[in-house]
Order: structure tokens, then C-alpha cells, then sequence
């Protein structure tokens, strides 16, 4: 059996176009998360100062959930009939996050993770609106309920900077 690569996505009978375009933007969000998990693990990994047991458990739980968020998506750019992207350097080019290296203040450390989550709950509203035009219903559901979590992780990162 023949697959014709311009309808990949006519199993969920939607339009072709908007659903290539859309898979694109996942992609491009999936290479923000990759960049911003492995920001947060660098945190985790070497924060220091009085905050360091509650930040290091804190980094950790958000670097688990961000981990958790990209291969939900990742399968969701499959399962929508695409392919996700899987190298770093792909990750770099398409990702608005930079990579932030050598930073153990805890404080510094924080903000760097209010900034990532702020970035991306924005990325994700913009990409759930795309899915939610495209009638992909299902992503935007998903998306939607990531960016809930993402903003009540911010909200608490920001309480905790106070």
C-alpha cells in the first residue's frame, strides 16, 4: 500500500495544509521544550545557596512534567500523521528559548524559569489557537490543559521569588 506524503493526515479527515502547517508549529514547540527541560535540568543539577533543598525538588518535579509534556507531544505530531523532530540541533535552530548556561544562583535560577514558562504558555496558546482553527480538537485540548499546569508552575515559581 501506497502512502502519498501530501495526505498523511487525511485518517483524521482534516485539511492537509492546515494540519502540515500545524504539525511545523508542534514542532517548533516541541524544540522549546527540549531547550528549556534541559535549561531547568542544568538548574536542578547546579543551584546552590540557602533555597538550594527547595529548589532542587522543585526543579526536578518541573523538569519530570516538562519531560512527561514532550513525549505527549511528540506522539501527538505522530499520531496527527507527521514526524516529530529528534535532534538537538534541530531543537536549537527552532527553539526561542536559549540555551543559559553556568547559572547556580537560586534566584537567577528562578526568574530564568519564570521567564521559560511565561515563553512557554505563550507558544502553546498560540499553537492550541492554530489547532483549534485547524478543527484538530484533540491537540487543542491537550495543549489547552498544558498550559493550565504551565501557568499555576509560574504562578508558584513567582510566589516563591516574592
Amino acid at each position: 500500500m501506497s502512502t502519498n506524503k501530501a495526505t498523511l493526515s487525511n485518517h483524521l479527515k482534516l485539511d492537509d495544509k492546515a494540519m502540515k502547517n500545524l504539525a511545523g508549529n508542534m514542532n517548533d514547540l516541541l524544540s522549546d521544550y527540549h531547550v528549556f527541560y534541559q535549561n531547568v535540568r542544568g538548574f536542578h543539577w547546579n543551584v546552590k545557596g540557602e533555597n538550594f533543598f527547595d529548589l532542587h525538588v522543585q526543579f526536578e518535579e518541573l523538569y519530570t512534567k516538562l519531560y512527561q509534556n514532550i513525549d505527549d507531544l511528540a506522539e501527538r505530531i505522530v499520531t496527527i500523521g507527521f514526524k516529530p523532530l529528534h535532534a538537538y540541533s534541530d531543537y536549537l535552530k527552532n527553539s526561542i528559548h536559549k540555551e543559559i548556561m553556568d547559572v547556580s544562583n537560586g534566584d537567577e535560577c528562578v526568574k530564568h524559569v519564570i521567564d521559560g514558562l511565561g515563553v512557554l504558555a505563550q507558544s502553546h496558546r498560540k499553537v492550541a489557537n492554530e489547532a483549534g482553527d485547524a478543527g484538530d480538537i484533540a491537540t487543542e485540548d491537550m495543549l489547552t490543559a498544558f498550559v493550565g499546569d504551565l501557568e499555576k508552575r509560574m504562578w508558584m515559581f513567582t510566589m516563591f521569588a516574592k
